[in-house]
């Protein structure tokens, strides 16, 4: 694919992008508070507990519904971004890509999976059962299930790392935000705070990069269709010695000389 094919195609879809990231952040953020809202009243008891879930099955359910349709949402922003990557850097493996697919999907199919049958078992437990503490504890049990959900949480926090630090390398999003989506991924498995923060965040910055709204300005690899990697800390220091250096009317020496700047004489007054 030609250059500018390639950066045309990317800036029409960059624009859906912004979209579906701030969407994704929406709801990401939209399904713990609903679920903290619903929940915040109930008994602390384990039978009450299944009960009072058993009553609310209908808020909760749309508390479960923003957060598949969340993940649905990242998953097509890390598959953009795993393209967008992949055209500046032909080396990254393409076994990569079905990474997020497997997790992100695997984990909303596990979500609804774990909404359906729980609210069966709470329901059960609710009208059939003699409403004991181990009914309950039953109830809440879901077997394998939550294997097959931790592991398409670990693939899915994997994806989240990988294409995050391989966009930052080729320098398509910034070291911030390329490390921020890696804690993200860290934070999908060890829930921190009851509200994904740091998640949303990442995907609104993502929102705003992908709209060309960031303070910072678009990174160059996008202009260029090409690999722009961010220099490094030494290159970045190098930079402001010989800035300094410029400034104050001293010839630099090259990069790679390693010479001392050579200062001016100044003349003599008489």
């Amino acid at each position: 694919m030609a250059t500018d094919d390639l950066l045309q195609g990317e800036a029409r879809e960059r624009r859906r992008m912004a979209v579906v990231a701030g969407l994704a952040a929406l709801l990401t953020l939209l399904a713990p508070i609903v679920g903290v809202i619903v929940l915040r009243n109930g008994p602390d008891n384990l039978p009450g507990s299944a009960l009072y879930r058993s009553d609310h099955q209908l808020a909760l359910s749309v508390s479960a519904a923003c957060s598949v349709l969340g993940l649905v949402g990242i998953v097509l922003v890390l598959d953009f971004l795993y393209r967008a990557t992949r055209a500046r850097n032909p080396e990254l493996p393409r076994m990569l890509r079905p990474l997020p697919w497997v997790g992100g999907v695997g984990l909303a199919c596990a979500s609804v999976a774990f909404q359906v049958i729980g609210a069966v078992k709470l329901d059960h437990f609710a009208t059939h059962g003699s409403q004991t503490y181990d009914e309950a504890k039953a109830a809440g049990d879901f077997g394998a299930l939550a294997y097959v959900g931790l592991i398409a949480q670990l693939a899915f926090a994997l994806a989240l790392v990988m294409i995050s630090i391989n966009a930052l390398r080729v320098g398509l999003l910034t070291r911030f935000l390329g490390y921020l989506g890696a804690i993200s991924a860290a934070l999908f498995i060890l829930p921190l705070v009851p509200l994904p923060v740091v998640q949303v965040y990442w995907l609104g910055a993502l929102a705003v990069l992908f709209a060309g709204r960031s303070p910072g300005g678009t990174p160059p690899a996008w202009e260029r269709g090409e690999a722009v990697p961010w220099p490094s800390t030494a290159e970045l220091r190098e930079q402001r010695v010989r800035a300094a250096d410029a400034a104050r009317g001293e010839s630099p020496a090259p990069a790679s000389s390693g010479a001392a700047p050579v200062r001016r004489k100044r003349k003599k007054r008489r």
